[in-house]
């Protein structure tokens, strides 16, 4: 009887999240639901059995005090050994804690008999329920998450600017797929190629081998018939779409409902060279652009430079990337809204190019003009740069509608930004994939949901840590312009969905959900006149929507967070990614529900984390504390007192094993060192918004200070 009831006082304890706690202070804007009301009852009933424990069976305060301090180790040290062993089945990460609670428990019977304390099992499920450092198969039996949640407020009801702020909203018709949908393409049913449903097997050659086939005949749809469809069983496998004209779609039930499972067996991150750009179970363009690559414009006058990467488990960049071929230079300037460029040889220039602006001056007078500041932060080593090395901070990625003559071309929407010959502007041809689409499909993984965000060294290995970070990525849009996503669940994935390099792309009526992870939908690089639209997020994820490096004109519309536990999220910015670029601008945000801040993120070397004119527009916030200011820099975050100190010692442990090197007094010097820059950096959270200059707010519901 006691076993029993030990193991259901520890299923109470794993109910009871204690972020909802400070839901009953009333500082947040936050709407109770029933995912609350669940750890509010069981936070009752884990009173009722401190009551039982202290009062009723006269427990020994010290007994109890000493039996669950150990259990709440001993159950630590399960979850380490857990975290070593990687399990991929539910059943073997809840069976193994059951097991060494039922183990517990019959210890504790054996060795207390009659005054055998209920409180230790009570508090190992509360630490499990909220420990810092992430647990395989984390949700499977939090009750919380059963129940939906719904949007309190309608789209319709999400209009609060005047008649004045609407005339200076930005034109959004640009962005997404612009193709015409045309006549259907031949239909290859995958099963008529050997790749069925419903079996273990490793199917990921038989479907690359019908993908390349394809794709090498002009294309055609790839048809999954409902079932599940199992791939990259061993891992660092993934499924590469490098052709045009390529369609991946699913069967659907009457009402649209996907019926076709692609189900990824293991990671891929690969880490020995910018892990953060690992392939993604699909991804487009590999044979364009490896993985691991970054592409774009180099500087001028490039030196030798290695750059720290903000993540003390990843290896830094030396700044190599891939370059696309010159094909004439900007002979005349032409101005903001228009659609015509004078070159000085059209005949060289393809379909999609790149529009490169270089900083001419040592001061930097093009980085400065796209940030809107007449001075750059000294901590801001990337923008400083941009001077001395000629950076090409301006890369805009866009396609030409047509030559008009020898001397002019016209691209398909207006320029954002002025084309200023002081710039020393020029045109670069880019090879893209065109019209592909992803359509009616389930994309899930066995990944078990151990997570803890950059956790190396405090939490997990520098392997795992990358395996969580980058390892388990569903979909990546990667030098593809005018493609689909449409219709798809994500579930499961550490990074569900990037657009890289791309442009033109729409992303619609997705849903994503399963386990927490690191980055949401992210625009990355030179992700230009993307759509998102009517996308639903029901888990967290440190860095929920935003973009790095040179994304312009990308549209955020109908996206709502819908995580029924209270685990606020923001839009994030990232800064510069590579040095020769600059941050994302003319991004809009419309009709979002469910988000807190504007989060500046990335490290002091890439800032500030956005460039000028993104724009939030009618948008609603929530898990705000209210009264709190709007954007936050989490760089320039102040840290006081223990906070500090503790911020401190990490850093140091972090490097000490990062470097291989022991020292005492290293470890002394770099604790110091620590302290001083983060006394350097702190600033006021009035004074955040300065580093997302130039962003617009077009009506927003919130309690937060604007």
């Amino acid at each position: 009887m006691y076993l029993l009831l030990s193991l259901y006082i520890f299923f109470i304890g794993l109910q009871i999240q204690a972020s909802d706690w400070s839901l009953l202070s009333g500082k947040y804007n936050y709407r109770i639901g029933h995912a609350q009301i669940v750890s509010y009852f069981c936070s009752l009933l884990a009173i009722l059995t401190f009551v039982i424990d202290f009062v009723f069976r006269n427990g020994n305060i010290f007994v109890i005090l000493a039996t669950t301090l150990v259990l709440t180790l001993v159950t630590a040290v399960g979850e380490w050994a857990l975290g070593r062993l990687n399990p991929k089945q539910s059943y073997v990460s809840w069976g193994f804690r059951l097991l060494l609670q039922g183990v517990a428990a019959y210890l504790l019977n054996l060795l207390l008999r009659a005054s055998t304390p209920f409180l230790p099992f009570l508090v190992a499920g509360f630490y499990l329920r909220n420990n810092p450092f992430g647990i395989p198969h984390g949700k499977n039996l939090f009750l919380a998450t059963l129940f939906p949640r719904r949007q309190a407020k309608a789209w319709s009801d999400m209009h609060f600017t005047t008649p004045a702020e609407e005339a200076q909203a930005p034109d959004t018709s640009y962005a997404g797929n612009n193709i015409p949908a045309s006549p259907a393409s031949k239909i290859y049913k995958v099963t008529e190629f050997g790749i069925l449903p419903d079996t273990k097997k490793d199917q990921l050659s038989q479907l690359q081998a019908l993908l390349d086939k394809v794709g090498a005949e002009g294309g055609g749809t790839i048809f999954f018939p409902k079932g599940k469809y199992y791939f990259n069983q061993e891992g660092d496998r993934f499924l590469q779409v490098n052709h045009s004209n390529l369609h991946l779609e699913g069967e659907t039930d009457a009402n649209g409902r996907s019926l076709a499972s692609l189900i990824n067996c293991g990671k891929t991150s690969r880490g020995h060279k910018n892990p953060w750009v690992s392939p993604f179970f699909i991804t487009t363009g590999e044979a364009l652009q490896e993985s691991n690559n970054f592409w774009g414009l180099q500087f001028r006058k490039r030196q030798e430079h290695f750059t720290e990467s903000s993540s003390l488990s990843d290896p830094g960049t030396d700044g190599s990337i891939l370059t696309p071929d010159f094909a004439t230079r900007i002979i005349a300037s032409s101005q903001k809204g228009e659609t015509i460029l004078h070159v000085e040889d059209s005949s060289k220039v393809g379909k999609y190019i790149l529009l490169g602006l270089y900083n001419t001056t040592p001061e930097g007078n093009l980085i400065k003009d796209i940030l809107g500041k007449s001075e750059l932060n000294p901590e801001w080593i990337v923008a400083n740069r941009a001077g001395q090395e000629e950076a090409p901070s301006y890369q805009w990625l866009v396609e030409v509608r047509r030559i008009v003559d020898e001397h002019t071309i016209e691209t398909v929407r207006p320029l954002l930004r002025d084309c200023d010959m002081q710039y020393a502007p020029a045109i670069f041809n880019v090879e893209m994939l065109e019209n592909i689409s992803i359509q009616n499909l389930i994309i899930d993984s066995t990944w078990n949901g151990q997570f803890r965000h950059h956790g190396f060294p405090l939490y997990y290995s520098i392997e795992k840590s990358r395996e969580m970070d980058y390892g388990w990525n569903a979909i990546n849009m990667k030098r593809v312009a005018h493609a689909l996503v449409n219709n798809v669940i994500i579930n499961n994935f550490t990074n569900p969905l990037y657009i890289m390099d791309s442009r033109n792309v729409t992303v619609s009526h997705v849903t994503i959900k399963g386990y927490n992870g690191h980055q949401g939908l992210k625009v990355y690089m030179h992700a230009c006149d993307n759509l998102f639209e009517d996308i639903r997020f029901y888990n967290h994820f440190a860095d929920m929507m935003g973009g790095e490096g040179n994304a312009y004109g990308n549209v955020f519309r109908r996206i709502s967070y819908l995580n029924p536990l209270f685990e606020p999220v923001d839009y994030d910015f990232h800064g510069f990614a590579e040095a020769p670029m600059s941050p994302p601008a003319h991004n809009i945000f419309q009709h979002i529900y469910g988000f807190r801040y504007i989060k500046s993120g990335g490290p002091l070397s890439h800032l500030p984390s956005c460039a000028q004119d993104n724009v939030w527009w009618n948008t609603t916030t929530e898990g705000e504390r209210r009264g709190e200011y709007l954007f936050y820099a989490m760089t320039y975050r102040q840290k006081k007192g223990f906070l500090r100190f503790v911020t401190a010692v990490g850093y140091a442990v972090a490097m000490i094993q990062k470097k291989r090197n022991l020292s005492p007094s290293l470890f002394v010097q770099t604790v110091r060192e620590k302290l001083s820059k983060i006394d350097e950096t702190g600033v006021p959270r009035s004074q955040h918004r300065k580093y997302l200059p130039g962003s617009i707010v077009l009506g927003i519901d919130t309690t937060s200070k604007v």
